[in-house]
């Protein structure tokens, strides 16, 4: 639990988001993006709990949700929002009204907005570069939930645009041949690949000690 601060889940995001702010010479990447191989491996969970944590370390944090195809944001912070970025990258620039402020968690929001037929064309556009610009002006840190990698091209267009990629990793999951084929394709992208979370650790990794955890290299 993320609100329990003598959690293990907590302690291990706290030691990630710790690990974070050594990665550059300006603390933690600015614009930082989470992927992972494929759906459902504790990608968005993440963002969210790094999202907290640079809030709890004093930072102004926008979460951006930018799995078009499949947002699960507003599902998971039980959000309402019509608009958001698929309206910004279609050309829309009322940005300050697609934001949502939830003071309740301290963090804002930009949801993915209505589903586009065309996600990856929208992210393939100079809009994205844009917006990482323009919200950099006025936050310190810039979470990005992203598709999956495997079978789609959103993740590897919106690699090459954001200072750096968190990779969500899922204990007992993907392959390991799996996993190179697609970190190899953020390479080819032009990612900066900071390292890797481990999520959903069981009994059969019961040596890490934690729920979740964290790697770097």
């Amino acid at each position: 639990d993320l609100k329990d601060k003598k959690s293990a889940i907590y302690e291990a995001y706290l030691a990630t988001r710790t690990n974070l702010t050594f990665l550059t010479d300006h603390g933690a990447p600015k614009s930082l993006m989470l992927t992972s191989t494929q759906p459902s491996e504790g990608k968005s969970s993440t963002s969210i709990a790094l999202a907290k944590g640079f809030l709890e370390a004093g930072k102004r944090v926008l979460l951006i949700d930018a799995d078009m195809r499949n947002p699960s944001l507003n599902r998971y912070l039980s959000l309402k929002s019509e608009f958001g970025l698929s309206n910004y990258l279609s050309g829309e620039d009322k940005l300050d009204e697609m934001i949502i402020h939830a003071p309740e968690l301290g963090f804002d929001i930009l949801s993915a907005g209505p589903v586009p037929p065309n996600a990856a064309d929208l992210l393939s556009n100079d809009r994205l570069s844009q917006l990482i610009r323009i919200v950099g002006q006025s936050y310190d840190q810039i979470v990005i939930d992203s598709p999956p990698v495997l079978g789609l091209a959103d993740a590897p267009l919106l690699a090459g645009k954001v200072e750096g990629v968190i990779y969500v990793i899922e204990a007992n999951g993907s392959k390991l041949r799996t996993i190179s084929s697609a970190l190899k394709r953020l390479e080819m992208a032009g990612a900066n690949i900071f390292g890797a979370v481990v999520t959903k650790l069981d009994q059969r990794n019961s040596a890490y000690g934690y729920g979740y955890g964290y790697g770097y290299g």
